[in-house]
């Protein structure tokens, strides 16, 4: 009785959200194939009926989850930005760089999500994610990219388009960053080179369409990069099998 009237009382912004911290908790703990909706009602203390007012799958659980992890990350890197003085490039590297920050810092959570979207036949579910995320991220990089067209800073035809052209490579990054994850279970050095490789390939992409000298956009980060990957590679090597290093590994955070 009494978590029914706590559910009467809840605004469905909160119910939503009691919602999504159940079914995270779950997915990280037990996986995301073992969980089940029925698993998440009992979780919640909501009804089936109360679940389907805000969900219509379990599918839905994760591109929610997704989007308010996105959200936490471009807040964290709306902040970096504001603390940065400048044009519009230097508010935009700062932005970038406590986005890849936040991601290291908060890998806990990025282990569930690299381990679901990068399995064999998660294809449809990837492509939730990423419009998902998408969706969260494209506004505020048009806005960014809108305030550089107008103090000079950027030479692009549509601040909109050169947006969705810059979060869409992101979405070939899921192959690369795979790949690394695997490698760096094996040796951190090789698999951190390797994603900053590409993140230097994308940062020479930015330039372009941003109008800008080569080197400009400052997406290479090897020391958080490494972090990321320290931390994701947990999820396949024993407690006892340190990933291979020619250097030290850096500790994550507590």
């Amino acid at each position: 009785m009494q978590g029914e009237s706590k559910q009467r009382r809840m605004e469905p912004n909160e119910r939503r959200e009691e919602i999504l911290d159940a079914a995270q908790a779950l997915f990280t703990e037990n996986g995301w194939e073992a969980v089940t909706v029925a698993d998440v009602l009992e979780a919640a203390g909501i009804s089936r009926g109360g679940f389907y007012h805000h969900f219509t799958a379990k599918d839905d659980l994760l591109a929610g989850i997704v989007t308010r992890m996105t959200r936490q990350g471009l807040a964290a890197a709306e902040m970096a930005r504001r603390k940065v003085s400048g044009n519009a490039l230097a508010k935009l590297n700062a932005f970038l760089t406590g986005s890849v920050r936040w991601k290291a810092d908060n890998v806990e959570e990025m282990r569930f999500f690299a381990d679901v979207l990068t399995k064999p036949g998660n294809d449809i579910l990837y492509r939730r994610v990423f419009d998902a995320t998408a969706a969260a991220v494209l506004p505020v990089l048009e806005g960014m990219i809108a305030e550089g067209v107008a103090d000079t800073t950027f030479d692009v035809a549509d601040a909109r388009l050169t947006a969705e052209l810059i979060v869409a490579l992101s979405h070939g990054r899921r192959q690369v960053l795979d790949d690394a994850t695997t490698l760096a279970a094996l040796d951190i050095d090789k698999a951190t080179g390797q994603l900053d490789a590409r993140m230097r390939a994308e940062g020479a992409t930015c330039d372009r369409l941003l109008g800008l000298p080569p080197g400009s956009v400052a997406l290479p980060n090897p020391c958080d990069y490494r972090r990321m990957l320290v931390g994701l590679v947990t999820t396949v090597t024993s407690p006892h099998q340190a990933p291979r290093t020619n250097g030290p590994v850096p500790q994550e955070k507590p």
